[in-house]
C-alpha cells in the first residue's frame, strides 16, 4: 500500500485498537485510569498523522465505542446523572479536537518549512560565499573586507602575502589598525620610523572616512601598490590592493619623455616653458627679481665635421651636465634645440647672473672632454638678460637674452655679454 493509504488509515487503526483494547481490559475488571482521554489522544494522533478526515473518522469510533457504555456506571469515565450534559460536553470536545489538532499541525508545518527554507538559504549563501572566497584567493590582487567596526572579516592569499601576515593573525579578526602596524614592522613601507605611526592612524582614519580616492603606496621594495577602499552598505570597507608598478613606470617613461630631452636628461624646451610661468607670473605681481641666461656651444658644426655626431652628442651631454652641476636647485635648465641651452634664474638680479654666467663659461672652457687619446676644448658664448617692466612676456625676456648671445658670437666668441633694458622713452619719464 502507498504511503498516503497509511496516513490516512492508521489513526483510525489505532484509535479502532484503542477501544477495542479498553473494552477488553474492562471486562476482564482491569481498572483504567481516564480511558476517555486516552481515546482522544489517539484522535488527536490520527488528525496529525493524516489530516481532517481520518481525525473525524477516529472521533465517530470513539463515539461509537463510547455509545453503549456511556449510560452505564461507572465504566470508561464516571458520567453525570444528567446524559444530556454528557453528549453537550463529548459531542463538541470530539468535533472540536480534529480541527485544532490539524490547525496546530498546519501552524507546526509552516514553522517547519520556514525553517527549512531558512536553512537552505544559509546554507547556499554560505556555499556562495566560500565560492567567492575560494576565487578570490585566486586572483593576483589584494582583498581586505573590514566589518563596520574595521575587524578584518576577510583577507585573500595576495593580501595576506603582500603584507606578510601570518595566518593566526588572520583568523584573529584583527583590526585595521593591527594590520597597517604588522605590515610596518614588516618594513613594508619606506617611511622613516618616526613617522610610521602618523603614517598608521592617516591611513586608519582614511579608510573610517570611506574615502573612495585611489593611493599609490610606494613600498620599500621599490613597488607601487594602488590602494582602493570602498564603504559596503553594512557601514563595512572593501579594501583592494593592485600591483600597479608597470603601469606606473610606464608613466612615469611617458612623462620623461614629453618633459625631459632624451640626450642630456635635462628639462626641453615646452617643459621649461610651463615651468617657466610660475616665476614669471611672481615677477608680473611682485616684481621679484628674474634673469635667463642663453648658451650655444661655439663652433658646434665643426666638431660634428670633425669627429662625428657621436663625439658632438657627447660635448652636449657633456655641457649639459657641468651646467646641471654648477645651477642652484630653484633655477631652471632645458636644452632648447640644438647646441642652445637656457637656464632661468629666479630672484636673480642682472649683475649675480652675470656673474654666474662667466663663472659657467670659465668652467666649461676648463674642463675638455676626452675624446680617444686627445681632449677636446670646447667652449661656449652666453648672452644674460634680467626681467623689467617693459616686458610684456617670458618671450620677451628670451629675446632680449637672444639678442646679448648674438653680441656675444660677434665678439668673437668664448664671452658673456648682456643687453641692458631699453631706457623709458621721453614720454614716460616726463609722466
Amino acid at each position: 500500500m502507498s504511503a498516503m493509504f497509511w496516513r490516512f488509515a492508521v489513526g483510525p487503526m489505532a484509535t479502532t485498537a484503542m477501544a477495542g483494547s479498553l473494552w477488553l481490559l474492562d471486562r476482564l475488571g482491569v481498572a483504567i485510569p481516564a480511558p476517555g482521554a486516552m481515546l482522544l489522544i489517539t484522535v488527536a494522533y490520527s488528525t496529525w498523522v493524516g489530516g481532517l478526515v481520518p481525525g473525524y473518522v477516529s472521533s465517530a469510533i470513539c463515539v461509537m465505542a463510547a455509545l453503549p457504555v456511556m449510560f452505564t456506571p461507572s465504566h470508561f469515565i464516571v458520567l453525570p446523572a444528567d446524559r444530556s450534559l454528557v453528549v453537550g460536553i463529548l459531542l463538541p470536545f470530539l468535533l472540536g479536537l480534529p480541527l485544532a489538532t490539524a490547525g496546530f499541525r498546519m501552524r507546526a508545518a509552516r514553522l517547519l518549512d520556514q525553517e527549512r527554507r531558512t536553512r537552505t538559504r544559509v546554507e547556499a549563501a554560505s556555499k556562495e560565499l566560500h565560492i567567492l572566497q575560494a576565487a578570490l584567493d585566486h586572483v593576483d590582487y589584494g582583498v581586505i573586507l573590514l566589518d563596520e567596526s574595521l575587524r578584518a572579516r576577510f583577507i585573500n592569499r595576495a593580501s595576506r602575502e603582500l603584507w606578510g601576515i601570518a595566518p593566526a593573525l588572520a583568523d584573529s579578526r584583527p583590526h585595521f589598525r593591527d594590520l597597517m602596524r604588522n605590515a610596518c614592522n614588516g618594513g613594508a613601507f619606506a617611511s622613516p620610523a618616526a613617522a610610521l605611526d602618523a603614517y598608521v592612524e592617516q591611513r586608519v582614519e582614511l579608510v573610517r572616512a570611506g574615502d573612495e580616492t585611489p593611493l599609490d603606496l610606494h613600498l620599500a621594495s621599490g613597488h607601487t601598490v594602488r590602494f582602493r577602499c570602498e564603504a559596503l552598505p553594512a557601514g563595512g570597507r572593501f579594501l583592494s590592493y593592485t600591483d600597479v608598478t608597470d603601469l606606473v613606470r610606464h608613466a612615469e617613461a611617458l612623462e620623461r619623455l614629453a618633459t625631459t630631452d632624451e640626450l642630456t636628461g635635462i628639462w626641453n624646451r615646452r617643459h621649461f616653458l610651463a615651468l617657466a610661468a610660475a616665476p614669471w607670473a611672481r615677477f608680473v605681481r611682485d616684481r621679484a627679481p628674474l634673469a635667463v641666461l642663453v648658451l650655444d656651444l661655439d663652433v658646434f658644426k665643426s666638431i660634428n665635421d670633425r669627429f662625428g655626431h657621436d663625439v658632438g652628442d657627447a660635448v652636449i651631454a657633456h655641457v649639459a651636465g657641468l651646467c646641471g652641476r654648477l645651477k642652484r636647485e630653484t633655477d631652471i635648465l632645458a636644452r632648447f634645440g640644438g647646441e642652445e641651452f637656457v637656464l632661468l634664474m629666479p630672484d636673480t638680479r642682472g649683475s649675480d647672473a652675470l656673474a654666474f654666467a662667466e663663472e659657467l663659461r670659465r668652467r666649461i672652457e676648463d674642463e675638455p672632454l676626452g675624446v680617444d687619446t686627445e681632449l677636446l676644448r670646447i667652449t661656449t658664448s652666453i648672452g644674460v638678460a634680467e626681467a623689467d617692466a617693459a616686458m610684456a612676456s617670458l618671450g620677451d625676456l628670451l629675446k632680449r637674452a637672444d639678442q646679448a648671445l648674438y653680441d656675444a658670437k660677434r665678439d668673437g666668441r668664448n664671452r658673456v655679454r648682456t643687453r641692458l633694458p631699453s631706457p623709458p622713452s621721453r614720454s614716460s619719464a616726463a609722466a
